[in-house]
């Protein structure tokens, strides 16, 4: 039986999910899991924290799913000050934060066999991972690169500084390998799936309309909804969870729903006429094309994908635009409509993804 501990800047309880959430899932069903919340505070509650509805469970042990949870929040945190002339204040801020860990996840650090320490502000304790707890075995889950996700530098120098006392990095895309200080420690080990998602028949909720989804609210582009579905009226283009994103769009077809539990989005997916996954053009990384979990959601239920060309990669069922550009947003739509073939892209479940994780050199695959 494992001892696993996560330390994330997400929530194993928020209804939003990412592929942290999936593979604690996994490891509960191999062991005793326990999941560290981090960066919630009054501060970042005012920026519209995705896991402010949890605050009233914060700072206290709550079992959720096997999983042992506990949302750390506090009336401040650190965060990316910007002005190198700050740098030593920043630095210090993060400093005081990590002293503040409290008792119980402190302890939780001391007795996990395994520590997994997800990308974004997690990284600022691997330091603290390894001096409580030398025998553990950390890996780090590189679900982005620290520079896109625009991290504070603070976390971007502790991580260089102690990125030898990672045992593993686990990376979901092989183009995340320039944003590792080397690779000797790196495997690959793509994103998965729950299969048995689409084996289910949900109640189909677009009634006699064509629709269409997005679901989250990453780098959402609300362009894309206001010139899509000026073009095609005949289409509902219904958009879950995209936050303030989307609070612009007003057209007849445009259906703007408020971020709801990851279940009661799947109807909405099993049964689109095709998915959208609108990214901002913004430097976005080309990596997104293996992580976007929305994008390999749309290919296991077999409905085409309508994204930016940066996204589409060699994916059979994408079709690519150029934001910003209505003329090629309505050749993206229009060959998604009339896509009639399976798609069928070879997926591993998560089980897969978490054995690979934990025993990397028995596969392969793994080999970066």
């Amino acid at each position: 039986m494992t001892n696993s501990l996560v330390i994330s800047v997400h929530d194993y309880r928020s209804r939003r999910k990412a592929s942290v959430h999936f593979i604690t899932s996994e490891l509960a069903k191999r062991g005793r899991t326990r999941f560290f919340s981090i960066g919630l505070s009054r501060l970042s509650e005012h920026r519209g924290d995705t896991r402010t509805d949890l605050a009233p469970r914060a700072n206290r042990v709550e079992v959720f799913d096997h999983v042992e949870c506990f949302l750390w929040r506090t009336s401040w945190h650190p965060f990316n000050l910007r002005r190198p002339a700050l740098a030593r204040v920043e630095e210090s801020m993060f400093w005081l934060y990590r002293r503040l860990i409290p008792r119980i996840p402190r302890q939780w650090l001391r007795e996990a066999d395994t520590i997994f320490i997800e990308s974004g502000m997690a990284p600022v304790f691997i330091e603290d991972a390894r001096r409580l707890n030398p025998t553990a075995r950390i890996i780090y889950l590189a679900s982005d690169d620290l520079d896109v996700v625009d991290c504070a530098e603070t976390i971007k120098r502790r991580f260089r500084a102690n990125f030898d006392s990672i045992d593993t990095v686990r990376l979901p895309s092989r183009l995340l390998r320039d944003g590792m200080p080397h690779e000797r420690s790196s495997v690959f080990v793509p994103q998965g799936i729950d299969r048995s998602l689409a084996q289910r028949r949900y109640v189909d909720p677009y009634g006699t309309r064509r629709g269409c989804v997005s679901v989250g609210s990453m780098l959402f582009d609300a362009t894309f909804f206001s010139t899509a579905a000026a073009a095609f009226p005949d289409i509902d283009f219904h958009i879950i969870g995209a936050g303030k994103a989307a609070a612009g769009l007003s057209a007849p077809n445009i259906i703007v729903h408020d971020e709801m539990p990851f279940e009661q989005t799947l109807p909405f997916v099993q049964h689109a006429a095709f998915g959208v996954a609108p990214y901002l053009d913004r430097q976005t990384p080309r990596y997104l094309l293996d992580t976007s979990l929305k994008l390999r959601q749309f290919g296991l239920f077999g409905i085409p994908a309508v994204c930016p060309e940066f996204a589409r990669g060699d994916q059979p069922g994408r079709y690519g635009y150029v934001p910003g550009d209505p003329a090629s947003i309505a050749r993206a739509v229009d060959a998604a409509l009339a896509h009639n073939t399976p798609i069928d892209t070879p997926m591993l479940g998560w089980d897969e993804v978490v054995d690979r994780i934990m025993t990397p050199h028995a596969y392969s695959d793994t080999r970066i």
